[in-house]
C-alpha cells in the first residue's frame, strides 16, 4: 500500500510528545528510504527537530494519523535546523512566460525559481548534528516543485511522491504537467531517477526515460492505498 508524502504532511502525528506537526520528511536519494522525519513544535525559537523515521508506526488512513514512539526527551535531544521558508522572487514574475530549458525545451517562469539564490545560508543548522544530516541527504521540501527532464526533452516538474510504509522506500515519483485547467499526474518508478542536477533551491531532476514515457505511467491516485 502506498502513501503520498504531501499528503502525511497533513496528517496527525499520535506521539507522547504533544504538539508535534510534521514538517518536512528526509530521504536517501540512492536508495529511497526514510531516513529523518522533520518535525515542528510550534515554538519557532526551538527550530525543527529530526527525528529517526524508524520511530514512525503505520499510517492510520481511518484517522488520518501517523503513530510516533518518541518521548518529549528523545524529542529535547534530538538534533535541530532552523527550517525555511519558500517564497518566489519577485522577478519571476516579472519575467516572461517561457524560457529556453536544458534541453532546448521551454518551461514555465516559476519553475526557473529553482535557479534563483536562495536564502539558505541564512537558515543553516547550527546543530553539527543536524547539518551532517541535511547535507547527507535529501529534502521532499527542496524537490517537490523542481523541474523534471527525461533523457530528450522537459517532462514536467515534481508534484509528490509515494512511499511504501512496509519496505520503507520511496517507490514513484510523480511528474505534473499541463496548465492551470489541463493539468496531469504521472506516476514513474522512483529507480528511474538518474540525478539532481544541483541549484539554488533544487536544482532539477533527471530521468533515464524518454519524455514520452509519461503517455503510459499510471495516474498516481490508481496507486495509493485508501483511495
Amino acid at each position: 500500500m502506498l502513501y503520498s508524502l504531501t499528503d502525511l504532511l497533513t496528517w496527525k502525528l499520535d506521539a507522547e510528545a504533544e504538539g508535534l506537526v510534521l514538517s518536512d520528511l528526509v530521504f536517501d536519494a540512492g536508495s529511497g528510504r526514510l531516513v529523518y522525519l522533520s518535525l515542528s513544535t510550534g515554538r519557532d525559537s526551538e527550530g525543527q527537530a529530526l527525528a529517526p523515521a524508524a520511530l514512525l508506526g503505520a499510517p492510520d488512513p481511518a484517522s488520518r494519523s501517523l503513530p510516533m514512539r518518541i518521548t518529549e526527551k528523545e524529542l529535547s535531544d534530538a538534533p535541530r535546523w532552523t527550517g525555511e521558508t519558500y517564497q518566489v522572487d519577485s522577478l519571476v514574475s516579472a519575467m516572461p512566460p517561457l524560457v529556453i530549458g536544458p534541453f532546448g525545451a521551454t518551461h514555465a517562469p516559476l519553475a526557473l525559481a529553482a535557479f534563483l539564490p536562495s536564502s539558505d545560508d541564512e537558515d543553516r543548522p547550527t546543530d553539527p548534528r543536524a547539518d551532517a544530516a541535511l547535507d547527507r541527504y535529501d529534502r521532499l521540501g527542496r524537490w517537490l516543485d523542481r523541474p523534471v527532464f527525461g533523457s530528450d526533452a522537459e517532462m514536467g516538474h515534481l508534484a509528490d511522491m509515494l512511499w511504501d510504509p512496509q519496505a520503507n522506500r520511496i517507490a514513484y515519483l510523480v511528474i505534473g504537467r499541463g496548465g492551470f485547467f489541463s493539468s496531469r499526474r504521472h506516476a514513474v518508478p522512483f529507480s528511474a531517477l538518474s540525478y539532481r542536477a544541483p541549484g539554488a533551491k533544487g536544482g532539477h531532476l533527471v530521468l533515464d526515460l524518454p519524455a514520452s514515457a509519461l503517455d503510459a505511467a499510471p495516474a498516481p491516485d490508481s496507486l495509493l492505498g485508501g483511495e
